[in-house]
């Protein structure tokens, strides 16, 4: 069964001005001496792991372009990932709601993130980096959510749909809600992936490429198309009951109206 196109993890990810262990690192460099490929890849995870983009982006080719007004003004940033917490201006005004609850998201996310390097081969400016990544399967995560949001539904008078609209434009508000899905998962809940991540040299200093395998590793297999057995029977199960019910809401509908005609 395809995962529920709710449109909010389209918001990931958040950022924080954590230091992380490797915070001293600049550009890929502990003061004059250039990181190696295996430095690199542990400062990147570190920095994932306490959210310090600032240090993240110096260690990945995260960052894509910036776009500018007609007078020269950043008004939009393209990165690969934390795309929605790293735009200008977002800590502020009306975005400010809506960027604190995607960094408290992103640091729940963040927090079972684990890693083992395996291997590393250099070969010139390239290298390749074998690790066992580690984290919170958020496939069952949104799963666990669309069920809550079904149950909802199914609860709520009429169709349930004015109660799934409630609920997802409510949802940075909602601690009962899609943070607290994340915080009630334990060890069975963690995602375990192996992947090759490709590293280049730039400027002297070594830089891991953000692939889609690498993105879906420490995300927590985010971009799996399936949920687990369990879940999707515990959906298909609920989106029965939801069709009876508005089934049930569509005849007594019909007998209203079926009534009133009757007295005119």
């Amino acid at each position: 069964m395809k995962k529920m196109k709710i449109g909010i993890l389209g918001i990931i990810l958040s950022g924080s001005l954590a230091i992380s262990a490797c915070s001293a690192y600049a550009a890929g460099r502990q003061g004059d001496i250039p990181l190696s490929a295996k430095e690199a890849a542990e400062c990147t995870m570190e920095s994932l792991k306490s959210l310090d983009l600032d240090q993240f982006n110096q260690c990945t080719d995260n960052y894509v372009e910036t776009y500018h007004n007609w007078i020269g003004i950043p008004v939009e940033s393209e990165y690969r990932v934390f795309n929605e917490l790293l735009q200008p201006g977002v800590k502020l005004g009306k975005w400010k709601k809506k960027y604190e609850f995607n960094r408290k998201l992103s640091e729940k996310m963040m927090e079972n993130l684990a890693w083992k390097i395996e291997d590393v081969q250099e070969d010139g400016n390239r290298a390749e980096i074998i690790m066992e990544i580690s984290n919170l399967n958020m496939v069952d995560v949104m799963g666990k959510y669309e069920i809550q949001l079904l149950e909802n539904m199914i609860a709520s008078d009429g169709t349930g749909m004015v109660q799934i609209i409630k609920d997802l434009s409510n949802i940075a508000d909602d601690e009962e809600g899609l943070l607290s899905v994340i915080e009630s998962c334990d060890e069975e809940d963690i995602s375990t992936m192996d992947v090759a991540v490709t590293a280049f040299r730039e400027d002297g200093a070594w830089k891991l490429h953000l692939d889609d395998a690498f993105i879906n590793a420490f995300m927590g297999n985010i971009n799996a198309e399936e949920y687990s057995e369990e879940v999707q029977e515990r959906i298909e199960e609920l989106e029965w009951q939801q069709e009876e019910k508005i089934d049930d809401w569509a005849d007594k509908l019909a007998d209203r109206v079926e009534s009133w005609a009757e007295r005119w």
